[in-house]
């Protein structure tokens, strides 16, 4: 792999300093050019249409381009990005699109299967005027249609105006990056900046060939792609081996995300003396990144080089002209320590009416009894102070394996 210009996060004056002014060690950024977007801009709404009526249109077994670029835009999500969906599912779902004003303020994937609506639209922020007029418009044009399911997605609010069920299950961090790295370095806490910055001079002091750069995907080999994201993968699975867990690293989704990778991907690539020791890779939907990966080499666990790739790669992203970034599910002090906020994800479930919930007991049974088993296990995470022993992580266990037989059931009902 060629070598390139020295990522400079530290100078020589910062290794040697130790004074607090010198609270931050200096980010250089990147001279790369940032991703090419989507020539034709979808527009949101204006502030002032917020009452504006939503009108809804549905295409069936089409995706048309706006709705993709909207999709990106509007939601910034690799879960619901077109391009990533149809990896997961090539057969062409329905498609509504929400309009207020003429212009688009929502977009929704979805299928119906036996009087079921799937929604395929994932990890987004839900406003209810959007869920109900989607419902309204579905509900209207499929009269066998009963109940429509959103999985993995953020609630603004309570829903007040429609019949539905709904449980946090998992959580996206998320964070909102600032128009600089020397504006995010001013928001992170003074006991972050000072452990990144004696962490990065001692990784300088003990590896002089230390090297990181930011390296967008058209700028490296396919093959070299694969190499860095399997190492990575590598690192992943070695740290939590360590921890006492094991990573789940499955090849058809490797393969998904490689190709994700070769259309929009952004490498962190940390080495000394050319030999990788520390990487991510971070995937740009819209004006957003997602961070698919970032690990490193357990040798350096001393030096916390894991927290400080995660920490090089959110200044990349701030350097591309991000909007924000997501962290993804997985609750680790250090998301939060760089900022990342928690926002709750939820299955929801939408029926026609009050009237005709009273038809699906059992299905309310199911989602009630998996909502039960999440707030437990939510519990016992909070409240129990070494809920990594084996009993109470058996324990976890068994609510967990209850909570998929649930879902097994509700999925069939």
């Amino acid at each position: 792999m060629a070598k390139l210009k020295r990522y400079v996060i530290y100078s020589a004056e910062n290794v040697r300093s130790t004074s607090e002014d010198n609270h931050m060690a200096r980010y250089s950024g990147s001279s790369l050019t940032a991703l090419e977007s989507p020539a034709e801009k979808v527009p949101s709404a204006r502030v002032d249409d917020s009452h504006a009526v939503i009108v809804g249109q549905i295409v069936e077994h089409h995706v048309p381009p706006h709705a993709i670029d909207g999709l990106d835009r509007l939601y910034g999500s690799l879960y619901a990005c077109w391009r990533f969906l149809r990896l997961c599912d090539p057969v062409l779902p329905h498609t509504w699109i929400a309009y207020q004003r003429g212009e688009i303020v929502g977009v929704l994937l979805f299928r119906i299967n036996a009087g079921r609506v799937r929604v395929l639209t994932e990890m987004f922020m839900l406003d209810e005027a959007i869920a109900t007029a989607f419902a309204r418009d579905v509900f209207s044009r499929y009269r066998d249609a009963g109940e429509i399911d959103f999985n993995a997605i953020g609630l603004n609010s309570p829903f007040t105006r429609v019949a539905c069920q709904h449980f946090a299950f998992s959580e996206n961090y998320l964070l909102t990056l600032p128009a600089s790295v020397e504006s995010y370095q001013r928001a992170l806490g003074k006991s972050t900046r000072k452990t990144l910055r004696g962490y990065g001079n001692r990784l300088l002091r003990d590896h002089p060939g230390f090297e990181w750069r930011c390296s967008l995907a058209d700028t490296l080999p396919r093959h070299v792609q694969r190499a860095v994201v399997q190492q990575l993968q590598e690192f992943k699975r070695a740290s939590m081996a360590a921890r006492g867990k094991q990573a789940q690293i499955d090849a058809h989704e490797t393969a998904q995300l490689l190709q994700m990778a070769a259309d929009c991907g952004m490498f962190g690539l940390g080495t000394v003396d050319g030999k990788l020791c520390a990487g991510s890779l971070a995937l740009k939907i819209g004006d957003s990144y997602v961070m698919m990966l970032c690990a490193a080499d357990p040798a350096f666990s001393s030096h916390r080089l894991g927290l400080l790739a995660c920490y090089w790669s959110l200044c990349d992203c701030i350097t591309q002209g991000a909007r924000q970034c997501h962290l993804l599910w997985g609750r680790y002090r250090y998301k939060e320590q760089l900022l990342a906020v928690p926002i709750s994800l939820h299955r929801l479930r939408m029926y026609r009416s009050r009237w005709h919930m009273l038809f699906r007991p059992m299905g309310i049974a199911c989602m009630t009894a998996q909502g039960l088993s999440q707030r437990c296990r939510a519990w016992l995470r909070s409240e129990v102070p070494n809920h990594q022993s084996r009993v109470v992580r058996d324990f976890l266990g068994v609510i967990k394996r209850l909570g998929s037989t649930h879902e097994a059931t509700l999925l069939q009902k």
